[in-house]
């Protein structure tokens, strides 16, 4: 456990030290607080190519913390589509005070603007990492969010939304939930 918590500990610190480079080569910026959550995440496309990173970083200031990193494809329709769609996996890493351990999830992300009201729109992700590829304390994992968001600029998005992140813990046959529930954020895009 104490090794896992190092090496989230290194991630982050890792993370930090990369992101000046990686604001500079654009993409975007999500923030999103509840009480005792935060995080954090980077998303970038490669321009022409459809490849989609991301890099993310939770911390429940009671239950633990969480890192990922993603590689998705995307839909490269037109700027004028309402409809943003990418598929993918991410690989996670999880740390408590009692379990640590990591999976690598399968399953994508959307970001949909309404035709009649183009500033409001609904985003979400889902990934699911089966048993085969959950690590450590993990035996599965599902990695999850739901959000109402307005556009208030054309780079900047306000939103509401639902966190659901439940780890199940092998050996004693129960899910472990980090960091869910309601929260609120902003997204810039550079």
């Amino acid at each position: 456990m104490k090794m896992l918590r190092m090496t989230a500990q290194g991630i982050l610190t890792a993370g930090a030290l990369v992101l000046p480079t990686l604001v500079q080569a654009g993409g975007s910026l999500d923030i999103s607080l509840a009480d005792d959550v935060a995080r954090v995440a980077y998303d970038a496309t490669q321009m022409g190519s459809g490849l989609h990173v991301s890099l993310a970083a939770l911390h429940h200031e009671d239950d633990g913390d969480m890192v990922s990193a993603g590689l998705h494809v995307v839909d490269v329709r037109p700027s004028t589509s309402h409809l943003y769609i990418g598929v993918g996996a991410k690989v996670f890493a999880f740390n408590t005070d009692h379990f640590d351990g990591a999976a690598m999830g399968v399953g994508g992300f959307f970001r949909y603007s309404f035709p009649a009201a183009p500033d409001v729109g609904l985003a979400g992700y889902a990934y699911y990492a089966p048993p085969v590829v959950s690590f450590g304390d993990a035996e599965n994992m599902i990695n999850s969010d739901i959000r109402l968001q307005f556009s208030l600029l054309p780079t900047a998005r306000i939103y509401a939304g639902y966190r659901y992140n439940s780890i199940r813990i092998e050996d004693i046959n129960e899910r472990y939930e980090l960091g869910d529930g309601a929260h609120f954020g902003l997204t810039i895009d550079f």
